[in-house]
């Protein structure tokens, strides 16, 4: 007999598989978010040149192009549920909190996929100098992380409401200044040769205690 959390696995699971095929399906979220990272790197490499001596704007540059190539998709990851009526056939199959993880599991995977294709491009573009590889993808991935649990917990609260788009740079904006500041310290840390310990342990923080805070109102947040 399967138990509760063998059960609640085999849910998120196929809240991920779901998402997965749908998206692939259209590749609307993907190829808004692809196109929106080339074509603001590459006019902004023709308009500025290489910066290859200027990590702090290098740094900033990046975060700040992935953030709004992430949050161009990221943020209707519970709306397609909304508008296609199909939330209440889920949360008949799975708990909210096991549909949320799923959605979470699949932004993760989407910002994977997204920094895959603009982080070498940006490196290339830009003129960006070699990273330390180990500090360079600690802060890319605890970033990332941070920044997926944001934005699942602010999509999942404004999914239902109206003036999603305004609410959601509204209400994400408080959330994700700290999570974008302690990125783009630790990726010029990386390049200029410092310790980013206190930026990886700053993202950590911020990550867990988003998760944690989503997994005691997710359960909360569909209710009638």
């Amino acid at each position: 007999m399967a138990t509760n959390g063998s059960s609640s696995g085999a849910a998120v699971w196929a809240i991920l598989r779901k998402e997965c095929r749908s998206e692939w399906r259209t590749r609307y979220g993907l190829n808004a978010a692809l196109l929106f990272s080339v074509t603001t790197l590459t006019v902004v490499s023709f308009a500025v040149g290489r910066l290859s001596d200027r990590t702090d704007l290098l740094s900033a540059m990046l975060w700040v192009v992935l953030l709004f190539a992430a949050l161009a998709s990221l943020s209707h990851a519970f709306v397609r549920e909304v508008e296609g009526r199909t939330m209440t056939m889920l949360r008949l199959v799975a708990s909210p909190t096991a549909i949320a993880l799923g959605k979470l599991l699949f932004n993760l995977l989407f910002l994977v996929v997204l920094e895959l294709v603009t982080v070498p491009l940006f490196l290339v573009l830009m003129g960006g100098p070699p990273p330390r590889w180990g500090p360079f993808l600690a802060v890319l991935a605890l970033g990332s992380f941070a920044l997926g649990t944001s934005s699942t917990l602010v999509g999942a609260v404004i999914a239902q409401t109206r003036g999603r788009g305004a609410l959601f740079a509204g209400v994400s904006f408080p959330i994700l200044l700290p999570v974008l500041a302690a990125a783009v310290s630790g990726t010029r840390a990386q390049w200029q040769g410092g310790a980013v310990g206190a930026d990886l342990r700053l993202l950590a923080s911020l990550g867990l205690a988003l998760l944690g805070a989503s997994l005691l109102l997710y359960d909360h947040l569909w209710e009638d």
